[in-house]
């Protein structure tokens, strides 16, 4: 992905309409401006350094893989309905 590009909400059961609102709401077809809202260009920095497995198999730019991982976060923190077959299902407890 490049700064140019959408941001991806994954499947979702949203209308085209809705799905419309949300991206003008939360910037995802203006990544840059999403990026500076939540501030992602210094939190990769910060989150660059590979894991030990990572570091086995290498990785071409740490930092623009620490950027769409957190943007991916972001999206799902900010849009709980992005990518419903991912989200955590809550339950009450019988007891």
């Amino acid at each position: 992905m490049t700064d140019q590009e959408p941001l991806d909400l994954g499947a979702t059961e949203l209308s085209a309409a809705e799905e419309a609102r949300v991206r003008r709401e939360h910037d995802l077809d203006r990544p840059r401006v999403f990026d500076q809202r939540n501030d992602v260009d210094r939190r990769s920095r910060t989150r660059a350094n590979l894991l030990p497995e990572e570091l086995r198999t290498g990785s071409a730019d740490p930092e623009a893989q620490a950027r769409e991982v957190l943007r991916d976060s972001d999206v799902r923190t900010e849009i709980p309905e992005s990518a419903p077959d991912t989200m955590v299902e809550r339950r009450e407890s019988e007891a």
